[in-house]
Parts: structure tokens; C-alpha cells; sequence
């Protein structure tokens, strides 16, 4: 055989393989993650706060006058993580000793006598911090972490009310 015809008929075997008649098909698929909004009490999403602390008045034989106080982280202020951008409302209910957006109260151990008080979202004590309309409303929450102050005002008595130790537990609602 010549090599021409050797060459051609390499070419053919070459040419008609099964390797080179072989088909390919390709597919994809999508990859995906939805973030949604979400948010909670303290510096992590992951570790929430159960407890934002206690506010503290002090001890006194008598308030003739308003004592004002501001809380801090630990102790009454409200330390948010929210996923950025989200609309948050953070609502405080009037306390388990009843109360409105005039004044909450704590009570002494027996429920036999309270003391009013207020809490506020500003220094001034202008804007009752509450729920529905007294609720604070962030309308897009920053990529930090956020610690909010709680202005809380003992108010005046002439009577003075039985000794002992008052308290109340007021319940703070986030809503995202």
C-alpha cells in the first residue's frame, strides 16, 4: 500500500472514531441566598440579650422634686443588631403594674403601694417612649450595632409611701 493510501486511510479511522462522533449536552444551575430582615436585643444577631438591665432611681426618704436619670448599656439602654436597611419599630409596653402614656408605675413587694414614673426617648422628657405611635421607628437601620438611651423620670410625691423596694418590669418589642 502507498503511502498516500496509508495516510488516507488513517485520516478516515481518525475522522469516523467514536471519540471524535461523541455528543456533548451541558446544563446549569442557580446558585442562591435570600437575606431577610431581622434583628435583636444586644451586639450580635447570633447571641441575643434576654435582659436589658435595670434602670435605677436611687434610695430616698422623700422625692419633693422629679429625679431623672439615664440609663446605660446594661442597665436599662436598648442595644440593637439589625440586618442594614431594615424598618425597625422598638415599642416598650406601660409596665406589669399598669400605667399609660401619662405615667407607668412600680410597686413595692406587697403591690400595697407604687410610685409613677415615666420613660422617654429623649432628654427633654417630650416624647413618652411607648407603643403604637410611642414607639421609636428607625427607618433604616445602620450596619452597626445601635445603643439607645432611655431617659426615666421618678416623679414628685408629698406623700411619702410605704419603705421598702419598688419595681415594675416594662417589656421592649422589636418589630422588623
Amino acid at each position: 500500500m502507498s503511502e498516500c493510501a496509508l495516510f488516507l486511510l488513517a485520516s478516515w479511522s481518525i475522522l469516523f472514531s467514536p471519540a471524535l462522533l461523541a455528543a456533548a449536552a451541558t446544563s446549569s444551575f442557580t446558585v442562591n441566598a435570600t437575606i431577610t430582615n431581622g434583628c435583636a436585643f444586644g451586639t450580635s444577631l447570633s447571641s441575643p440579650v434576654t435582659s436589658l438591665g435595670t434602670i435605677n432611681f436611687g434610695s430616698f426618704a422623700s422625692v419633693p422634686a422629679n429625679v431623672d436619670v439615664v440609663s446605660t448599656s446594661g442597665a436599662g439602654s436598648v442595644v440593637v443588631t439589625c440586618t442594614p436597611g431594615a424598618t425597625v419599630a422598638i415599642a416598650m409596653d406601660y409596665g406589669t403594674h399598669g400605667g399609660s402614656a401619662t405615667q407607668r408605675y412600680m410597686a413595692n413587694s406587697g403591690a400595697t403601694a407604687t410610685l409613677a414614673y415615666q420613660l422617654y426617648q429623649d432628654s427633654a422628657h417630650t416624647r413618652v417612649w411607648g407603643t403604637a405611635a410611642l414607639a421609636m421607628t428607625v427607618s433604616s437601620f445602620p450596619a452597626t450595632t445601635q445603643t439607645y438611651p432611655v431617659y426615666a423620670r421618678l416623679f414628685s410625691f408629698t406623700t411619702s409611701p410605704t419603705a421598702g423596694t419598688y419595681t415594675d418590669t416594662v417589656t421592649v418589642t422589636l418589630t422588623y
